[in-house]
């Protein structure tokens, strides 16, 4: 893949993209004899050359064909952890909170997505899957909105048949909802890691954690203008670990942590996991476009990692750039809070089990600086949810926001985490 330098094409009326985009490898012909080959070189030579007479530079993929409807004049794209409300252990799940509140957090999305009408809704942590994509379809229709839904369900169990499973209450997944009037397809439901296995909607086999990618391609009728979205929610593992490392080689200079070499190991692990997690979907995502151009692609989820982070790096160095930065004023808006939102202080109130089996080997004390140190880590705010993307409506002005954070402290809130909302504006100058 490879990042093309923004620059204009004048005489085709054509202007590169901003974000660049996806590129393909170059393509190496079989041998011929030397006649033919000379006759190539002349063809190709002659074709480049009345493509310069008309325009110098085209860097990228050849221009989309022009189009007779102007886009629309605002474009709306959210990505949203809505907390499935489970907690998970190796044999069992059980809900954290009642089915009164589950479902008094479900309206009140429903609300706020309702007021928002985003075009296209990435949403991470739905469970059951497909009952709650269905569900959200039909609250938003009451809303009098028509929205069409893919999914993908990336947490199972062990499920045999609609009703026959280990864990029953267990079907968590990814889904894309697109409004009317536009059109949603189903691309691909892509396992980004995990041991073996796989899971689908009535039936799955689970013996570790897996991750996917949800895959969709959704296009404007009225335009013709199509689009890849893809959404995502990867490893998390023991969280911060940029922060974490720091803190606990401190510790470890003070002549705490005889172990802080297994530690350290742990941390990169789940670096690691992440990054091979990328790797699978960019290539995946080069595919698709390989055999379609797309007029741009956008991706974006609960990536749990952070601006700097290795894992932010390679996706920049894919040609996808994150949207907060080319936003008016890059708002960096933290979309995870322990100490502001209860609902996140909740969940970070466990260590990883990863993080436990770690210390084992320390001393009571250094275990307890280590819980310590970690916990005050993982208490500040950040931001873990993004939208990234590739030559996605480059000529728009755009602007970013929050979304489904209380106005007010006490406000109901729902999900653990805020949402990240682009907005695209097509008759507004930036």
């Amino acid at each position: 893949m490879r990042i093309e330098e923004e620059g204009a094409c004048a005489p085709c009326g054509y202007v590169v993209p901003e974000q660049g985009n996806l590129q393909v490898s170059k393509f190496e012909p079989a041998a011929h004899d030397s006649g033919s080959m000379n006759r190539c070189r002349l063809l190709v030579m002659g074709t480049m050359a009345w493509l310069l007479t008309g325009c110098q530079a085209m860097p990228g993929f050849m221009p989309p064909a022009p189009q007779s409807v102007s886009p629309p004049a605002r474009f709306k794209v959210l990505t949203y952890n809505t907390l499935h409300g489970l907690e998970v252990g190796k044999f069992w799940v059980r809900q954290i909170e009642t089915d009164q509140q589950y479902r008094a957090r479900f309206t009140l999305r429903i609300k706020q997505l309702a007021e928002a009408q985003p075009d296209v809704i990435l949403l991470q942590e739905v469970n059951p899957l497909p009952a709650m994509a269905h569900d959200y379809v039909e609250a938003l229709a009451q809303q009098g909105l028509q929205y069409a839904e893919v999914h993908q369900v990336d947490a199972c169990g062990l499920r045999f048949a609609p009703g026959l499973a280990i864990l029953p209450g267990l079907n968590n997944g990814l889904v894309i909802l697109a409004n009317a009037p536009l059109t949603i397809r189903k691309v691909d439901g892509l396992k980004l890691s995990g041991p073996i296995g796989g899971c689908g909607d009535y039936a799955g086999v689970q013996f570790g954690e897996l991750r996917y990618a949800l895959l969709a391609e959704v296009t404007a009728p009225a335009t013709g203008m199509t689009y890849l979205i893809a959404t995502m929610h990867l490893h998390s593992g023991i969280e911060r670990d940029a922060k974490v490392l720091h803190d606990l080689m401190e510790a470890h200079n003070e002549g705490r942590l005889q172990y802080y070499d297994q530690l350290m190991a742990e941390l990169k692990m789940d670096e690691h996991r992440r990054h091979m997690e990328l790797h699978t979907l960019m290539d995946a995502l080069r595919q698709h476009q390989m055999h379609r151009r797309y007029d741009g692609i956008i991706l974006g989820g609960d990536l749990n990692f952070e601006v700097e982070s290795p894992e932010y790096r390679q996706l920049e160095r894919a040609g996808f750039a994150d949207t907060a930065q080319i936003a008016v004023g890059m708002p960096m808006w933290n979309t995870y809070d322990p100490m502001g939102n209860q609902l996140a202080g909740h969940e970070e109130e466990a260590l990883p089990p990863a993080f436990i089996a770690a210390l084992a080997q320390e001393m009571k004390m250094d275990q307890e600086e280590a819980a310590k140190r970690y916990r005050q880590a993982i208490d500040m705010a950040r931001r873990i949810d993004f939208l990234f993307s590739m030559a996605f409506m480059a000529n728009a002005c755009l602007t970013q926001e929050l979304f489904g954070k209380p106005t007010q402290m006490g406000d109901p809130i729902g999900s653990d985490h805020y949402g990240v909302l682009n907005i695209y504006t097509y008759k507004m100058q930036c």
